[in-house]
């Protein structure tokens, strides 16, 4: 069943005038949120508040830095930034207020940074060939173990950390092949397959199944128990239509697929109908970035325009959020 969905831009249903200090906490917050985006022309990162349909994008927060990369958490309630200084920082929301707290324990200027399905955990990669793996996030994070990772093949491209920080997969090597590795906490890596490409993984069920995008094949793959046996075995591929593959994702329950490819079109398949829906996003679709939600996914980034978000909890449709009304504020100087 195929189905093209009208775009809906609304228009602002909360704002949030948040004000943030590192350290400490610094705004109540108030109603419903999807999560946050990182605004990389303004170093920031913003709320989206509102529900899916019903949504804006908000002011910045002030952290009083400015913000180089970031990593959202899959639940919105908190992002690992690196601030132009190379420092790390966990932003999170705690009692109904915003803090920001510096992380002394992590080595600064991670080449890569993931959350765990439940952003209980997080994996901060370095280039130089080091691992560290946080746990007890985003209230009590500590540093649980660093992985010495020199051993695999240059440049990683994807990893993925499970929710207790037990294990890593990770894809490294040039593509055709790249290399698939369980990398478990205090244990050396481990090859468990190879693609043509890896643009990113996704652990979900409790770190019980995995699913990898390989761009280049335009083909979805699910692993079944990737710490252990790790069986292989195809979702999507260009037999269902799949063509320029972008990114894909599950649900919560593992119960559907989305894929987004290039040209805006995202398949859902569910696996107790077995048919694919598809709809159109009329956007380049940057990758499907989880909000809050059991099936909310972001598409694209700030860039001008309004967020073009997968609302997936009810019958699936495509969302506008409007971007930012307000000028973004002047950067604090260092």
């Amino acid at each position: 069943m195929t189905s093209s969905l009208l775009l809906q831009t609304v228009t602002a249903v909360l704002s949030a005038g948040l004000a943030f200090a590192a350290d400490s906490a610094v705004a109540t917050l108030s109603g419903p949120r999807l999560g946050l985006v990182f605004d990389p022309a303004a170093g920031e990162l913003r709320p989206i508040s509102g529900i899916a349909g019903a949504a804006m994008t908000g002011e910045p927060l002030s952290l009083g830095f400015i913000i180089a990369r970031a990593a959202i958490s899959p639940t919105g309630n908190a992002a690992l930034v690196v601030e132009a200084s190379s420092s790390v920082a966990l932003v999170h929301a705690t009692g109904g207020d915003w803090v920001a707290a510096s992380l002394d324990e992590v080595q600064p200027a991670p080449d890569q940074m993931v959350f765990s399905p439940s952003g209980a955990a997080a994996a901060l990669y370095y280039a130089m060939g080091r691992v560290q793996v946080l746990t007890g996030l985003p209230g009590a994070a500590s540093v649980a173990g660093e992985i010495d990772v020199s051993s695999l093949p240059a440049p990683v491209t994807a990893m993925a950390v499970d929710d207790t920080g037990s294990f890593l997969l990770m894809a490294a090597g040039q593509a055709e092949p790249v290399s698939l590795y369980l990398v478990p906490l205090g244990s050396a890596p481990s090859l468990v397959t190879t693609f043509r490409s890896v643009s990113a993984l996704q652990l979900f069920d409790s770190g019980q199944q995995a699913l990898v995008t390989d761009a280049l094949a335009s083909t979805v793959y699910q692993i079944t128990d990737p710490a252990g046996a790790a069986a292989l075995q195809i979702v999507a591929s260009p037999s269902d239509g799949i063509q320029g593959l972008v990114a894909a994702e599950s649900d919560a329950a593992g119960q559907r697929v989305f894929a987004a490819t290039a040209a805006g079109t995202v398949f859902i398949f569910d696996r107790s109908v077995g048919a694919a829906t598809t709809l159109d996003c009329a956007c380049a679709p940057a990758g499907l970035f989880p909000l809050t939600g059991a099936a909310t996914f972001r598409l694209t980034e700030l860039a001008g325009g309004p967020l073009q978000v997968l609302d997936a909890s009810g019958a699936p449709r495509i969302v506008a959020v409007p971007p930012p009304t307000r000028a973004a504020r002047p950067r604090k100087p260092q």
